[in-house]
């Protein structure tokens, strides 16, 4: 097991630097504070100290237990919090220890507060960065809501940015699909194009002039298929196309994760996570954060049309986990 101690002034930045030195899979060991600096013990600096290291099977139950017994009543709740987020036991011991080393800074008087400390310091939370003229090709599984939340980021960019913006269906399997687009297209009064190979969709992915283009794939089983390359590569050279990757709350985080490494991690450049009222749970969203560095673009709420969707912050996003939606 690869093991390091980091010393940084805040939480926050000893997690930037174990994530940027042993990656998304380190295990936090250890954590406590310490005194750097100064003179004969006196006008040092307080600072944090986290051991930490990449996980293995033998490795599992050494995490650090220390002061279990001493809990504050404030970090009980925090963890009993925690462990009701449906997470991985990997996630939800380091979750807890950085709780427990927030609280033992004392800045933080109510669980919420000890909850969003944790957060900020263990989550990859990312911006979403929309450009003015952009093509947003949506992939992701069957029945995740590819459809139905194109026509919600088509209401949107129109009646509340004032763009223009044209649809390009790729879904050509599913009948049904592009009858639902198309009608999406005519009551918003868009163009509608339809393509019938990779091909056929880059040319017109090239063509089109509006501000937002959305881009309809099929819904692909892709724990067995991939993206095909002609459309991996197109992406990958265009300044304006944009991959986003929809996946459900609802389903299991492992699935979900397993789900979005399918997909040239570079590439992905957001998340839609639909499905929201349709779990109990936000284990999945915050696994997803914690273990991608992926921007969440939007979140859908339910099947209304334009209304159920959001677009969360930061700050939205940490709301959502220290108190529920």
């Amino acid at each position: 097991m690869n093991v390091k101690r980091f010393v940084a002034p805040t939480l926050e930045d000893a997690a930037k630097d174990i994530r940027k030195q042993l990656g998304k899979d380190a295990v936090i060991l250890h954590v406590k504070e310490v005194v750097t600096g100064g003179l004969f013990g006196f006008f040092g600096k307080k600072q944090v100290q986290v051991t930490a290291g990449i996980d293995g099977p033998s490795h599992r139950n050494s995490v650090s237990r220390d002061g279990d017994d001493k809990q504050s009543p404030l970090l009980k709740e925090a963890n009993r919090h925690l462990q009701q987020l449906g997470v991985s036991n990997r996630v939800l011991k380091n979750l807890q220890l950085t709780a427990q080393m927030a609280d033992k800074q004392g800045n933080a008087r109510t669980k919420e507060e000890l909850l969003m400390h944790t957060f900020r310091a263990s989550l990859q939370l990312q911006p979403f960065l929309q450009k003015r003229q952009q093509t947003l090709i949506v992939a992701g599984p069957t029945g995740v809501g590819k459809t139905t939340t194109i026509a919600k980021l088509a209401a949107k960019a129109m009646f509340e940015e004032n763009k223009t913006v044209s649809f390009i269906t790729f879904d050509t399997y599913r009948i049904a699909a592009v009858e639902q687009l198309k009608t999406y297209a005519h009551i918003l009064d868009c163009p509608i194009y339809t393509a019938y190979n990779e091909s056929e969709l880059i040319d017109l992915c090239g063509r089109q002039t509006a501000d937002l283009v959305l881009v309809d794939t099929a819904g692909r089983n892709y724990l067995h298929e991939q993206m095909p390359v002609e459309l991996v590569e197109y992406i990958r050279q265009s300044a304006s196309c944009d991959l986003v990757v929809a996946l459900s709350l609802a389903a299991k985080a492992e699935d979900a994760r397993h789900m979005l490494s399918r997909f040239p991690k570079e590439l992905v450049n957001g998340l839609i996570l639909t499905k929201l009222d349709e779990t109990a749970s936000l284990g999945t969203l915050c696994e997803l954060l914690y273990s991608e560095a992926i921007p969440v673009a939007c979140v859908t709420t339910g099947q209304n049309v334009p209304e159920d969707i959001c677009w969360p912050d930061k700050e939205q996003l940490l709301k959502w986990l220290t108190g529920g939606v």
